[in-house]
């Protein structure tokens, strides 16, 4: 697997240097809500199944063996940024950016920035068929 980054990304991460004391990493996977996404983290410690993939401007890039093994050899991902915000302890987010992956060769110096939510009132679905018995009339806190 090989990461690399955008001028812009590499431009984030630079930033990020400045303003903060500790050693820089980036992570890929480790998320528990956006799984796959990259993590800029301060004085972070790689998880042993963790490998480094890539470097940013001296900034080490770790990725865990499941998804090493989905990018062969140089086959691999392009770290880059959005300014769509989301809860996240990645530390560039002070910069009102977030990190994000794109497969390589796709030049996102063209696309919005934004997404685009459809008009109108939204479409509600309504729920179909019935709780497994082992969870009905269960009381969840």
């Amino acid at each position: 697997m090989l990461v690399t980054s955008t001028d812009r990304a590499a431009a984030v991460i630079a930033e990020m240097g400045t303003r903060r004391a500790g050693t820089l990493t980036i992570t890929i996977g480790t998320g528990c809500c956006e799984s796959t996404a990259p993590f800029l983290y301060e004085d972070f410690w790689p998880g042993p199944d963790q490998e480094p993939v890539g470097e940013v401007g001296g900034v080490v890039v770790y990725a865990p063996e499941y998804l090493r093994t989905q990018y062969p050899g140089d086959d691999g991902v392009v770290l880059d940024v959005n300014q769509e915000l989301g809860e996240s302890l990645s530390v560039e987010t002070e910069l009102g950016c977030r990190l994000i992956l794109r497969g390589a060769g796709f030049d996102s110096s063209q696309e919005p920035q934004v997404c685009a939510a459809p008009a109108g009132p939204p479409v509600l679905r309504p729920v179909v068929g019935e709780l497994p018995e082992a969870l009905r009339g269960i009381r969840m806190r």
